[in-house]
């Protein structure tokens, strides 16, 4: 989900469109923490992630004046990020069972596990654009907590506090997340 920033989006996909670098900005700045995630999802290897995302947004700022939607500019980033992973895998696949997996990404099966981790990278995007706007402190807790997936404890130790602080400002993230996230986004949030 693509979110307006002062400007509506058709004005960043004419900027877009134009080649200008505001345009290119802003859909970076939306789409790169989701494609990322998208794309660790299939490689498990976050540099190698970011690397290809970053080609990627290279790829189409190219082609910048075939796209006039920000629906277009969405689909074309996932699709060249999807195919951009599989082509890493057949590249670094050198026992059997790397050129399984890459079979089983090609199978029709594999589709709607591709469809879920659209999902679930749209998930992450709303979830960290929601996150920025914690007080810092809590912040970090929360990025530590829902973005990497630490535990309690493990954050109170990295950063020296206790436990029951980190658990205090997750309370305090939520409840402040609560007022700017859907319900549906604040369920799954919470059951994490």
């Amino acid at each position: 989900m693509l979110k307006q920033v002062g400007k509506s989006q058709v004005d960043y996909t004419l900027s877009f469109q134009l080649g200008e670098e505001e345009g290119f900005d802003f859909f970076f700045r939306i789409l790169f923490p989701q494609l990322c995630f998208f794309a660790n999802r299939k490689l498990n290897n976050m540099e190698e992630a970011k690397d290809i995302v970053s080609a990627a947004f290279i790829k189409i700022w190219n082609k910048h004046s075939q796209f006039n939607d920000a629906v277009g500019i969405r689909s074309y980033l996932y699709q060249i990020v999807r195919n951009d992973c599989l082509k890493f895998h057949e590249k670094t696949s050198k026992v059997i069972s790397r050129q399984k997996e890459v079979n089983y990404l090609i199978t029709t099966n594999a589709i709607d596990n591709i469809e879920e981790d659209i999902i679930r990278a749209e998930f992450y995007g709303e979830l960290y654009s929601a996150i920025k706007t914690l007080p810092p402190g809590c912040r970090k807790i929360f990025t530590m907590l829902y973005i990497e997936g630490k535990t309690v404890r493990e954050t109170a130790g990295e950063l020296g506090l206790a436990p029951s602080t980190i658990k205090t400002q997750k309370a305090r993230g939520l409840a402040i997340l609560r007022k700017k996230i859907t319900p549906y986004l604040y369920c799954i949030l919470v059951a994490m």
